[in-house]
């Protein structure tokens, strides 16, 4: 029992770690367990209230479900499996900083376990993202539209605008885990809101990634792409 109470333990920490701190979640969270060998990594996403991720340690990956960050208060579950049976772990926690402490609940024997936690968040993977970066969304006609992105990094956040003909609109809910950078833009465009959201990847002085966007009244996904200005 207490082997089997010891891998429930293992596993709980592997699917989750969710950051503490303040209204951004994205970021990179490490974290072991007493009397177990190896580290979890805990990557996560944020989108408004909503948070996603995966982690990794010796039990292999898994996603997280549910996912959500209101006032600090972190809930989310993840189902995992034992002998072939499915069970699902329930997450609570309370942000704080750079450190998340809470408790997760699954069921043993038709009883209900907790167990505390404690993770901290890896500032030192972030990459450098701060700067100007000349940028080009590819449209599927092979057409480019370029523009100017300014970035401001402070630990795992971004603020920062996108310059297009001359024209400035700042940056929201703008995060960096490790290389991946998200953000998301709003604009007016005939009486309504235009909201682009974008993904990337920075290696070395360039970024890559993807653009989701309404602009033209139904979602579409485009590439886009950028180089760290002088």
């Amino acid at each position: 029992m207490k082997r089997f109470l010891l891998l429930f333990a293992a596993l709980a920490f592997a699917a989750f770690t969710t950051f503490a701190g303040d209204t951004n979640a994205a970021g990179i969270w490490k974290w072991s367990l007493a009397g177990l060998s190896g580290e979890t990594i805990l990557k996560l996403k944020e989108d408004g209230e909503k948070l996603t991720g995966n982690y990794t340690n010796q039990f292999g990956e898994a996603e997280i479900a549910d996912g959500s960050l209101k006032q600090g208060d972190i809930t989310f579950k993840v189902k995992r499996e034992f002998n072939g049976q499915p069970f699902i772990i329930k997450y609570s926690g309370k942000l704080s900083a750079d450190k998340i402490t809470g408790k997760c609940e699954f069921d043993v024997d038709g009883q209900t376990r907790a167990l505390k936690w404690e993770a901290k968040r890896d500032t030192a993977e972030a990459v450098a993202a701060s700067g100007n970066w000349n940028t080009a969304l590819i449209l599927g006609d092979g057409n480019r539209i370029e523009g100017t992105l300014k970035l401001k990094q402070d630990g795992n956040k971004l603020t920062g605008a996108t310059v297009r003909n001359q024209n400035e609109t700042q940056i929201q809910e703008g995060g960096i885990a490790g290389d991946e950078i998200t953000f998301k833009v709003i604009r007016e465009r005939d009486g309504r809101k235009v909201t682009a959201k974008y993904k990337g990847k920075i290696t070395g002085d360039t970024v890559k990634g993807k653009v989701e966007s309404d602009w033209s009244g139904d979602w579409q996904t485009f590439d886009w792409e950028g180089t760290r200005g002088k």
